[in-house]
C-alpha cells in the first residue's frame, strides 16, 4: 500500500513534539495532506527543525477543549487519526500523577469522541507504551498478550486505561484502531533531558560531570527504538486497518537488551570518541530492571521490522546536536 498516503487526509495530535515530529515529516514526504494539532506552537519544535512547518495545517490547542478539536476536525473528514499527544515524562506522574492520568486518558477520549461523531469512521492509530506491561524482571520478550503488572509510577496506568478506551469506542462504534506500544525511542529531536540520551548530551557540551543521578544503579536494561523505526510503525499499522486488517496491539521495539550504563558509554564515544565513565548514584534494591517486547506480531502481520542498529541511531542523534539544537 504504498500509494495510500498521497493525499490522504491525516490528523496528527502531538505532532510538534519529538515522535510526532518524524511521523509529520515522512507522511508529508508520502504525500499526505497533514493536520496538525498541539498544546504548544512550532517555533523552537522538532517540527520547524524538519522544515516541514509550512507544509502542513496546524492547531494549537488543548485536546481537552472541545473548541481545539472543533478547530481541527474542520479541516477534515480525515482518513487516518495518529493520536500521539500525551504527557510521557515519568517524573510527571510521580510528580502530578492526576495531570498525567487527565493529558493521557481524557484527552484519547476526547479525540475518540470527534472521530465517532464526524461520523466516518477514520483509522485510528494510538500511541501507548511498553510501560503498558508495567514493571518487569525477566529477559525475555514480552507479548501482546502478557497481562499488566505493577508499576511504580501512574504513566503506564494511564496508557493501560487509553488503550481500554480506544478498544471500547472501536469496538462499540466501529472505528478501525490500533495501539502501538513502544520501547525507549531515541533520536534526533529529543529536547527532554530528563531521559537518557538528551541528558547525556545535554551534559557533554556543557563539559558538566557525566552524572545520571540516583534514579538508576546503572543496571537496568532496556531496548531502545529509534524515532524514525516508530515513524514507519505507526504507519504500518495504519496501512494494515486501512487494508481491512484486525484492530489490536502492537509491540514495537529493537529486540536488543541495552544497559542505561552502556548505552551512556555509546553516547559519549559517538559525541567525541572519549570512552568516558558514567556515573549512576541510585542504589540496587532487587534484581535489575529489564525490558524488551516481543515484535513478532509487528514482523509478521505489518511486514514491520527495526532497521537502525543503536550505535547508528545515537550517531545521527549526535549530528543533529552538533548541528546546533541544543537539548532543553
Amino acid at each position: 500500500m504504498a500509494d495510500m498516503w498521497d493525499g490522504m487526509a491525516c490528523l496528527v495530535t502531538g505532532g510538534a513534539g519529538f515522535g510526532g515530529s518524524h511521523l509529520v515529516a515522512e507522511l508529508v514526504e508520502r504525500g499526505a495532506r497533514v493536520t496538525v494539532v498541539d498544546r504548544d506552537a512550532i517555533p523552537g519544535k522538532p517540527l520547524e527543525d524538519m522544515g516541514v512547518d509550512d507544509a502542513i495545517t496546524f492547531v494549537q490547542g488543548d485536546l481537552r477543549e472541545p473548541e481545539t478539536l472543533e478547530a481541527a476536525f474542520a479541516h477534515g473528514p480525515f482518513g487516518v487519526v495518529l493520536h500521539l499527544a500525551a504527557d510521557p515524562i515519568i517524573m510527571n506522574s510521580l510528580s502530578k500523577p492526576a495531570s498525567v492520568v487527565d493529558d493521557n486518558v481524557r484527552a484519547t477520549t476526547m479525540v475518540l469522541e470527534a472521530c465517532r461523531v464526524a461520523g466516518n469512521h477514520p483509522v485510528f492509530v494510538f500511541a501507548s507504551s511498553g510501560a503498558y506491561y508495567g514493571d518487569s524482571f525477566d529477559p525475555e520478550p514480552i507479548p501482546e498478550t502478557r497481562e499488566p503488572r505493577l508499576a511504580t509510577n501512574l504513566y503506564g496506568p494511564s496508557k493501560m486505561a487509553a488503550e481500554m478506551i480506544v478498544r471500547g469506542y472501536g469496538n462499540t462504534f466501529g472505528i478501525p484502531h490500533a495501539s502501538c506500544r513502544f520501547m525507549n525511542t531515541y533520536g534526533p529531536g529529543d529536547r527532554h533531558a530528563s531521559r537518557l540520551v538528551p541528558r547525556a548530551l545535554a551534559q557533554l557540551a556543557a563539559g558538566d560531570s557525566y552524572d545520571f543521578g540516583e534514579r538508576d544503579d546503572g543496571s537496568t536494561r532496556l531496548d531502545f527504538l529509534y524515532v524514525g523505526d516508530m515513524a514507519r510503525a505507526y504507519m504500518s499499522a495504519a496501512e494494515h486497518l486501512a487494508a481491512g486488517g484486525e484492530p489490536g496491539a502492537f509491540n514495537f521495539g529493537n529486540a536488543t537488551l541495552n544497559s542505561v550504563r552502556d548505552v551512556a558509554e555509546r553516547v559519549s564515544l559517538a559525541y567525541d570518541g572519549v570512552a568516558r565513565e558514567p556515573a549512576f548514584r541510585g542504589v540496587r534494591t532487587g534484581p535489575p530492571r529489564q525490558r524488551r517486547l516481543d515484535v513478532t506480531k509487528a514482523h509478521e502481520v505489518l511486514g514491520w521490522s527495526a532497521s537502525t542498529p543503536l550505535d547508528e541511531g545515537l550517531a545521527a542523534t549526535v549530528a543533529w546536536y552538533r548541528a546546533g539544537v541544543p537539548a532543553a
